[in-house]
C-alpha cells in the first residue's frame, strides 16, 4: 500500500501542475480551436470547463462570448509510466497494481422501460456499494416505492447490468431533454443535456439518435460519447458527441533526388574525431543507367463531409513533367530521370545534368579537396602535395603536381611536370605526357610515357616505350622499363649516376610473374608446415582407431581441407606461371635502347634476360639484342618526310 500511496501522490502533483488557460471566443468551437493552437496539442489532449455559456442574442443583441478554461491534460497512464521508470519505479510497481483497487459504482435510470439500477462490484480493496446511497440515489428521482432486499441482491451480485426493479408513470414535463449546437463550420456537434427533475425519464440511446437527426446531425457521431452519457451523465454542459469527415485535399506531384542538390560542401570525420578536410565530398559521380530523380505522384485527396452530411470537395494535387537535362533522360513510363553518361550529377535551374568532364578552376588544394571523378578531369592550375586525383577517363594539369597520387583509366598530361619528392605514383591506363618527371617512387602506365625535358630519379613502368623527346631529353638515375623502346638524348650523367634501363620484357605482366612466383613459393612453406601437423594425427588416428577424440577429429578434418586448398593455389599459380612464360618468351619486338646524344658510364642496359653495363661513354647509340647478347650499335636518325624528299 505504501507503494501505491506514492503513485497517488506522484499522480496528484501532476495534476496540480496542469497548464491551464482561459480564452473567450464567439463559440465553443472555436475556442477550442485557439486553445489547440496555443498549448499545441490535439484536441483529444485538452480538458476544458466553461466558465461562461455563450448567446447568440436576438438580432445581434444580448450577443455573449464563451468564456472556457482549457487544460493541457496528461493521461494518468502516461503519469504512471513515467513513474514506473523514475525513482518511484525502481519501486517495482506494476501498471497493473497500481489500478487494481477500486470502489464499487451503482447507477440509476428510469425510462419507459421501467426504474433501472446497475451496480458494479468493487475490484480488489475497493469499497462495495452502499444500500443508503442506493436508495438515496432513488429517492432523488423520486422513486420510493423500491424493497431493500431486491436492492441487497442485485448489489451483492453486482452483475453490471441493468435491472428492472420498478416502474414510474410517465411525467412528460419533468423529463430530461436536449438540445443540439452545431459549430459554424459545421464540423463539430454539441448536445446539450437538461438533469431530470424527480419523476422525470432519462434520455435514452434512441432518443439522443432522434434529437441527433432532427437536427440533421447524421455523421461522425461519437459512440463512445453517447455510452457514457447513459452512466455519466453531464448535464447543462457541451458535450462533443459528432465530428464532420476532415478534408483531405491532394499532394501535389514532387520529385525526389538520389543525389545531394545542395551546393554546401561535406567534411568526413575519422576514426579519431578529427575532420578530414581533403576527403570534401564536392563531386557526385554517377554511373550511366543509374537514376537521378524519381517523380512522386499527385495524389486526388479525398472529400470530407460535415456533420450534417454535406460533402467538401477535395483539390487533386498539381501534376509536374520531368525536364531533360545534359546527357539526361526521362525514363518511357514518365517517372525518372536516368543518367546517359558517367560524370558529375548537378542539378541547375530545375534540371538534373551530367557533366563527363570535371573543371578544377584553379589548384587541387584544401580548397577541393581529393577529386574522385568518372570522367575526364582538367585543372587549370597545379596539384599540391597530398592531394590525390582520380578518373575514370582523362587527367589534364596545366600547372605542376607535387607528391601526390593520380590515377585515370585514360591519358594523363602534366603541362608543367612532376615533383613527387619520392612519395608521388602515378597510373595511367593509356599514356602519361609530362614536361618533366623527378622522383616519382612509381610510375605505371598501360601505353606509353613521352616526357619533354628529363626523367630523374624515377621508378617508370610502361607497356610500349618510354621516350624524352626534347632538345634536354634526359633519363639519370632512377628504374626505367618497357615493352618496347626506351628513347632518350642523354641517358646517365658525367658523375656517374647508377642508372638501369630496361627493356624486350612487358613490365605490368614481369610484375604479375613475380607475384605468382611469390605466391605459389608461400602456398609451398604453408603446405610443408601443415603436412608435418596432419601427419602425427593420422598417425594418432590409425593407433587409437575409434578412441580418437571428437576434437582432433575436427582438427584432423581441418588440417586435410587445408592440405586441399594449398595443393590447388599451387596448381592454379603453376597454370599462371606457365602461361605468363610463354607469353613473355613469345614477345614480338626484342627490345632497343637508343640515346640520340651520349650515355654515360655507371649505365645498365637489360634487353630481355641480357644485360650490359656501361663503362665508357657511347654517342649517337643504339643497344639491340644479337645472338642473346646486348650490343651497340650506331644509331641513326630517321630523316624526316620533307628531308627525304
Amino acid at each position: 500500500m505504501e507503494k501505491l500511496r506514492l503513485m497517488l501522490k506522484k499522480i496528484i502533483e501532476e495534476e496540480a501542475n496542469l497548464e491551464s488557460i482561459e480564452i473567450e471566443s464567439e463559440s465553443l468551437d472555436t475556442a477550442l480551436e485557439e486553445a489547440c493552437s496555443k498549448l499545441n496539442v490535439t484536441l483529444s489532449e485538452l480538458d476544458y470547463e466553461i466558465l461562461e455559456s455563450g448567446d447568440n442574442g436576438i438580432f445581434g443583441f444580448g450577443k455573449k462570448k464563451y468564456k472556457i478554461r482549457v487544460y493541457k491534460a496528461r493521461n494518468t497512464l502516461d503519469i504512471l509510466e513515467m513513474s514506473e521508470s523514475s525513482s518511484i519505479g525502481d519501486m517495482d510497481i506494476s501498471l497493473e497494481d497500481t489500478l487494481q483497487s477500486k470502489d464499487g459504482e451503482a447507477f440509476v435510470r428510469i425510462t419507459e422501460e421501467g426504474v433501472l439500477l446497475k451496480v458494479i462490484a468493487p475490484v480488489k480493496d475497493g469499497l462495495p456499494v452502499d444500500i443508503q446511497e442506493v436508495c438515496q440515489k432513488l429517492e432523488a428521482r423520486g422513486f420510493d416505492k423500491y424493497e431493500e432486499s431486491v436492492l441487497n441482491e442485485i448489489i451483492n451480485k453486482a452483475e453490471g447490468e441493468y435491472i428492472k426493479i420498478g416502474s414510474m408513470p410517465l411525467n412528460v414535463v419533468n423529463d430530461s431533454t436536449a438540445n443540439v449546437q452545431i459549430s459554424e463550420t459545421k464540423m463539430r456537434a454539441y448536445i446539450i443535456i437538461s438533469a431530470p427533475r424527480p419523476g422525470g425519464y432519462d434520455l435514452d440511446v434512441d432518443q439522443i439518435r432522434s434529437i441527433l437527426k432532427s437536427h440533421n446531425v447524421i455523421v461522425g457521431i461519437k459512440e463512445d460519447v453517447i455510452d457514457k452519457i447513459l452512466d455519466y451523465p453531464e448535464y447543462d454542459t457541451p458535450i462533443w458527441i459528432a465530428e464532420g469527415i476532415k478534408v483531405v485535399n491532394g499532394v501535389d506531384a514532387s520529385i525526389t533526388y538520389h543525389f545531394n542538390t545542395s551546393k554546401k560542401k561535406e567534411f568526413h570525420e575519422q576514426n579519431n574525431g578529427q575532420i578530414d578536410f581533403k576527403s570534401m565530398n564536392n563531386i557526385q559521380n554517377v554511373t550511366a543507367g543509374q537514376i537521378l530523380a524519381t517523380k512522386n505522384l499527385a495524389t486526388t485527396g479525398e472529400p470530407g463531409r460535415t456533420v450534417t452530411g454535406e460533402i467538401i470537395y477535395n483539390k487533386p494535387g498539381k501534376d509536374l513533367v520531368l525536364q531533360e537535362g545534359k546527357n539526361t533522360k526521362v525514363s518511357d513510363d514518365g517517372l525518372n530521370i536516368v543518367a546517359l553518361t558517367n560524370g558529375q550529377v548537378n542539378y541547375s535551374a530545375g534540371k538534373v545534368n551530367v557533366d563527363e568532364v570535371y573543371i578544377v578552376q584553379g589548384d587541387v588544394n584544401l580548397k577541393t579537396g581529393h577529386i574522385s571523378f568518372l570522367g575526364n578531369v582538367i585543372v587549370t592550375g597545379s596539384v599540391e602535395d597530398n592531394f590525390n586525383i582520380t578518373a575514370e577517363g582523362n587527367i589534364e594539369i596545366k600547372g605542376s603536381v607535387g607528391k601526390c597520387r593520380l590515377e585515370a583509366k585514360g591519358n594523363i598530361t602534366v603541362s608543367q611536370g612532376i615533383m613527387g619528392k619520392d612519395e608521388a605514383y602515378i597510373k595511367a591506363g593509356e599514356c602519361l605526357y609530362a614536361k618533366f618527371i623527378q622522383q616519382v617512387s612509381k610510375v605505371e602506365v598501360g601505353d606509353s610515357v613521352y616526357v619533354q625535358d628529363a626523367i630523374m630519379q624515377s621508378y617508370v613502368d610502361a607497356t610500349k616505350e618510354i621516350c624524352c623527346v626534347g632538345k634536354r631529353a634526359t633519363i639519370v638515375g632512377g628504374d626505367l622499363r618497357a615493352g618496347e623502346t626506351i628513347k632518350s638524348g642523354t641517358i646517365g650523367s658525367q658523375s656517374g649516376t647508377e642508372t638501369i634501363i630496361e627493356v624486350g620484357i612487358d613490365p605490368k605482366k614481369r610484375q604479375e610473374l613475380m607475384e605468382a612466383l611469390a605466391e605459389q613459393e608461400a602456398a609451398y612453406k604453408e603446405l610443408e608446415e601443415v603436412q608435418v601437423n596432419f601427419s602425427g594425427l593420422q598417425n594418432l588416428k590409425k593407433q587409437m582407431r575409434d578412441k580418437f577424440p571428437k576434437e582432433k577429429e575436427e582438427i584432423y578434418k581441418n588440417l586435410s581441407e587445408e592440405i586441399n586448398r594449398l595443393n590447388d593455389v599451387i596448381a592454379k599459380m603453376e597454370v599462371v606461371i606457365g602461361e605468363l612464360n610463354q607469353y613473355l618468351a613469345m614477345l614480338k619486338g626484342k627490345g632497343s635502347v637508343i640515346a640520340t646524344k651520349i650515355v654515360y658510364p655507371q649505365v645498365k642496359i637489360y634487353i630481355k634476360n641480357s644485360m650490359l653495363p656501361i663503362r665508357t661513354e657511347y654517342k649517337k647509340i643504339q643497344f639491340i639484342l644479337e645472338h642473346e647478347e646486348v650490343n651497340a650499335v650506331q644509331y641513326i636518325e630517321e630523316k624526316k618526310d620533307d628531308e627525304k624528299r
